[in-house]
């Protein structure tokens, strides 16, 4: 009897024809936490639509399989492990050997066993460090698909188009060309400085409010997952308005997490407001304010009581966050008593 699992032997029996040459179909591992489970799925998904095959945990370790023996036999014998890179998959202590597998197998990356797809910001430490990655953070789903079909491709990525013309225009039809002028053309245009324009008060407006509602996206996806991972959970979102909205969750019954968030507050309009624990109507305190920053005429988020001294706050750049990161440090800040 063959004990290799269904999908090693699907592999081996079948080939696809790819411009008049047999070759074999590529397999994936996909490898990720609880936390991150709908967008391993979602990865596992696209990639099986273009004609690969996928090995996932939740699709493919069945009941009365051994975990620990289909974990090793899909790290080892896929072409290629997909990381599904988040500041989840970083902490996990089960996700280590998982990738490792693929990367003592291939250190210098000339096999591309080991691709990280980093779903939500972190920053990658070690021997990760050094594996580029492909990033679909912040994205929709028609550019994150794309980003992720082109970045496991292995063709280089050379445009199907010529690149538009960095530098300023003159006027002039391109020359095909690369070579020097003919005789008695026209000299070449002086340079012209780029400047820098500073963000104006619309500028920020703008970008607080799109902050809030990646702030906003972030809580509400995060508390949908939250609940799916322990029946001892409940989640409660709640939108007030549509510049706040509240946040709780229950650990058997209990509340252990509440948090209200607004645009606005003490110090600025365009701020936002975090508060934590029980909120009566009329009380505007709050434990953290994000304002809205530029460095070099881009705009940024940056903490106004946070010191940077705590273990989570040495986890962000406090004073320059994107949005993302902005969304993902207040998210922490509240889900910490269930980590206590």
């Amino acid at each position: 009897m063959d004990n290799r699992p269904n999908w090693y032997l699907y592999r081996t029996r079948h080939r696809v024809a790819a411009h008049d040459v047999d070759q074999w179909m590529t397999t994936f591992f996909v490898s990720y936490t609880s936390a991150d489970k709908a967008w391993a799925e979602w990865i596992g998904y696209v990639l099986e639509e273009e004609g690969s095959t996928v090995v996932i945990q939740a699709w493919d370790f069945r009941p009365g399989s051994n975990f620990v023996l289909e974990m090793q036999r899909a790290a080892t014998e896929a072409d290629c492990t997909i990381m599904v890179l988040s500041p989840d998959y970083l902490k996990s202590q089960f996700a280590s050997p998982e990738w490792a597998a693929a990367f003592a197998d291939d250190p210098q990356g000339l096999k591309r066993k080991l691709v990280p797809v980093m779903v939500r910001q972190c920053q990658p430490s070690g021997l990760l460090r050094s594996v580029v990655h492909i990033s679909v953070a912040g994205e929709d789903e028609s550019a994150a698909r794309k980003l992720l079909l082109d970045g496991i491709n292995l063709k280089r990525a050379k445009p199907s188009q010529r690149p538009s013309f960095p530098g300023s225009s003159t006027g002039r039809p391109t020359r095909s060309f690369p070579g020097p002028a003919t005789s008695g053309g026209m000299s070449p245009a002086p340079y012209v400085p780029n400047l820098k324009r500073s963000p104006t008060d619309a500028d920020r407006r703008r970008y607080s409010r799109q902050a809030f509602d990646v702030i906003k996206g972030h809580f509400e996806a995060a508390l949908n997952q939250l609940a799916q991972h322990s029946d001892a959970l409940e989640c409660d979102f709640r939108p007030n308005t549509a510049t706040e909205f509240m946040a709780e969750v229950f650990l058997n019954g209990k509340s252990v997490c509440r948090c209200r968030i607004w645009l606005g507050g003490m110090h600025s309009s365009d701020g936002i407001s975090y508060f934590e624990g029980q909120w009566h109507h009329g009380n505007n305190s709050c434990n953290e304010i994000l304002s809205v920053a530029d460095s070099e005429g881009k705009l940024h988020m940056t903490s106004l009581m946070g010191m940077g001294f705590g273990p989570l706050e040495r986890q962000f750049d406090l004073k320059r966050m994107s949005q993302e990161q902005a969304a993902d440090y207040l998210w922490r800040r509240f889900v910490a008593p269930l980590e206590r």
